[in-house]
Protein backbone atom coordinates (compact mmCIF):
# COMPACT_ATOMS: atom_id res chain seq x y z
CA UNK A 1 0.00 0.00 0.00
CA UNK A 2 1.41 3.79 -1.01
CA UNK A 3 -0.10 6.61 1.58
CA UNK A 4 0.79 9.98 1.53
CA UNK A 5 2.78 11.29 4.25
CA UNK A 6 0.26 13.79 5.20
CA UNK A 7 -2.63 11.25 5.41
CA UNK A 8 -0.70 8.95 7.74
CA UNK A 9 -0.09 11.80 9.88
CA UNK A 10 -3.85 12.76 10.07
CA UNK A 11 -4.83 8.88 10.75
CA UNK A 12 -2.17 9.29 13.89
CA UNK A 13 -3.77 12.11 15.22
CA UNK A 14 -6.91 10.56 14.90
CA UNK A 15 -6.00 7.79 16.80
CA UNK A 16 -4.45 10.00 20.05
CA UNK A 17 -7.84 12.02 19.44
CA UNK A 18 -10.21 9.66 19.92
CA UNK A 19 -8.37 7.19 22.55
CA UNK A 20 -9.63 5.62 24.29
CA UNK A 21 -11.99 4.47 21.85
CA UNK A 22 -10.66 2.73 18.92
CA UNK A 23 -10.81 5.51 15.75
CA UNK A 24 -12.25 4.42 12.52
CA UNK A 25 -11.72 5.63 9.16
CA UNK A 26 -11.99 4.72 5.27
CA UNK A 27 -8.97 4.83 2.32
CA UNK A 28 -9.87 6.08 -1.05
CA UNK A 29 -7.42 5.83 -4.16
CA UNK A 30 -6.81 3.69 -6.78
CA UNK A 31 -6.50 -0.16 -6.61
CA UNK A 32 -3.63 -1.43 -8.98
CA UNK A 33 -3.35 -5.62 -9.71
CA UNK A 34 0.23 -6.51 -11.60
CA UNK A 35 0.00 -9.96 -14.77
CA UNK A 36 -0.12 -12.29 -11.44
CA UNK A 37 -2.81 -10.95 -9.60
CA UNK A 38 -0.97 -8.64 -7.07
CA UNK A 39 -3.29 -6.10 -5.68
CA UNK A 40 -1.25 -2.50 -4.87
CA UNK A 41 -3.47 -0.26 -3.33
CA UNK A 42 -2.70 3.70 -3.62
CA UNK A 43 -4.28 5.93 -1.14
CA UNK A 44 -4.92 9.47 -2.29
CA UNK A 45 -8.19 10.53 0.08
CA UNK A 46 -8.72 9.30 3.86
CA UNK A 47 -12.23 9.67 5.36
CA UNK A 48 -12.44 9.64 9.05
CA UNK A 49 -15.56 8.52 10.01
CA UNK A 50 -17.49 7.76 13.49
CA UNK A 51 -17.26 4.61 15.27
CA UNK A 52 -20.95 4.50 15.94
CA UNK A 53 -20.49 1.15 18.24
CA UNK A 54 -22.89 2.01 21.05
CA UNK A 55 -20.91 -0.39 23.03
CA UNK A 56 -17.62 -1.57 22.84
CA UNK A 57 -15.62 1.03 21.21
CA UNK A 58 -12.83 0.17 23.51
CA UNK A 59 -11.94 -2.59 21.28
CA UNK A 60 -14.29 -2.12 18.36
CA UNK A 61 -15.64 -0.43 15.72
CA UNK A 62 -18.07 0.09 12.83
CA UNK A 63 -18.72 2.18 10.56
CA UNK A 64 -22.12 3.17 9.29
CA UNK A 65 -23.70 2.23 6.38
CA UNK A 66 -25.22 5.82 5.62
CA UNK A 67 -21.71 7.49 6.26
CA UNK A 68 -19.77 4.50 4.12
CA UNK A 69 -22.29 5.13 1.06
CA UNK A 70 -21.57 8.89 1.68
CA UNK A 71 -17.80 8.55 1.29
CA UNK A 72 -17.73 5.75 -1.33
CA UNK A 73 -20.22 8.18 -3.42
CA UNK A 74 -17.90 11.14 -2.74
CA UNK A 75 -14.70 9.10 -3.99
CA UNK A 76 -16.46 7.94 -7.23
CA UNK A 77 -16.74 11.49 -8.01
CA UNK A 78 -13.58 12.33 -7.67
CA UNK A 79 -12.31 9.10 -10.04
CA UNK A 80 -11.64 6.42 -7.09
CA UNK A 81 -12.39 3.85 -4.88
CA UNK A 82 -12.81 2.75 -1.10
CA UNK A 83 -9.75 0.74 -1.52
CA UNK A 84 -9.75 -0.04 2.35
CA UNK A 85 -10.04 1.26 6.26
CA UNK A 86 -8.45 2.40 8.82
CA UNK A 87 -8.35 1.82 12.73
CA UNK A 88 -6.74 1.61 16.33
CA UNK A 89 -6.47 -0.93 18.67
CA UNK A 90 -6.09 0.18 22.27
CA UNK A 91 -3.59 -1.67 24.06
CA UNK A 92 -3.24 -4.80 21.86
CA UNK A 93 -1.07 -5.79 18.92
CA UNK A 94 -1.58 -4.11 15.13
CA UNK A 95 -3.23 -7.56 13.84
CA UNK A 96 -6.20 -8.10 12.59
CA UNK A 97 -9.00 -9.15 15.39
CA UNK A 98 -12.19 -11.01 14.68
CA UNK A 99 -14.61 -8.08 14.05
CA UNK A 100 -11.46 -7.14 11.74
CA UNK A 101 -11.71 -9.82 9.95
CA UNK A 102 -15.11 -9.95 10.00
CA UNK A 103 -15.80 -6.06 8.22
CA UNK A 104 -13.32 -6.38 5.69
CA UNK A 105 -13.59 -6.88 2.00
CA UNK A 106 -11.73 -9.14 -0.37
CA UNK A 107 -9.14 -6.81 -1.81
CA UNK A 108 -9.25 -3.76 0.76
CA UNK A 109 -6.80 -2.53 2.98
CA UNK A 110 -6.80 -2.46 6.57
CA UNK A 111 -4.61 -0.26 8.14
CA UNK A 112 -3.67 -1.03 12.13
CA UNK A 113 -2.45 1.38 14.22
CA UNK A 114 -1.45 0.15 17.91
CA UNK A 115 -1.57 2.52 20.69
CA UNK A 116 -0.18 1.44 23.90
CA UNK A 117 -0.37 3.34 26.80
CA UNK A 118 -1.62 5.94 24.84
CA UNK A 119 1.58 5.87 22.95
CA UNK A 120 1.62 4.77 19.03
CA UNK A 121 3.13 1.88 19.10
CA UNK A 122 3.11 0.28 15.77
CA UNK A 123 0.91 0.52 12.40
CA UNK A 124 0.81 -2.28 10.06
CA UNK A 125 -1.40 -2.79 6.88
CA UNK A 126 -2.84 -6.52 5.78
CA UNK A 127 -4.77 -6.90 2.58
CA UNK A 128 -7.96 -8.81 2.66
CA UNK A 129 -7.40 -12.02 -0.08
CA UNK A 130 -10.07 -12.81 -2.37
CA UNK A 131 -10.08 -16.43 -0.95
CA UNK A 132 -9.73 -15.58 2.53
CA UNK A 133 -7.44 -14.69 5.24
CA UNK A 134 -5.49 -11.69 5.39
CA UNK A 135 -1.78 -11.17 4.46
CA UNK A 136 0.33 -8.65 5.92
CA UNK A 137 1.64 -5.95 3.09
CA UNK A 138 4.48 -3.35 3.37
CA UNK A 139 3.24 0.08 3.80
CA UNK A 140 5.14 2.58 1.52
CA UNK A 141 4.85 6.26 2.67
CA UNK A 142 4.87 8.97 -0.49
CA UNK A 143 5.40 12.67 0.12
Amino acid sequence: MKLPRRKFEIIQEHAFREKPYECCGLLAGKRYVDHRGNIDNVVHEIAPCRNCLYFGRENGFEISFGEYSDVEREAHALGYEIVGSYHSHINSPAVPSRNDIDFARSGHTMLIISLINGVPKEVTAWLRRESGGFHQEPIRIIE
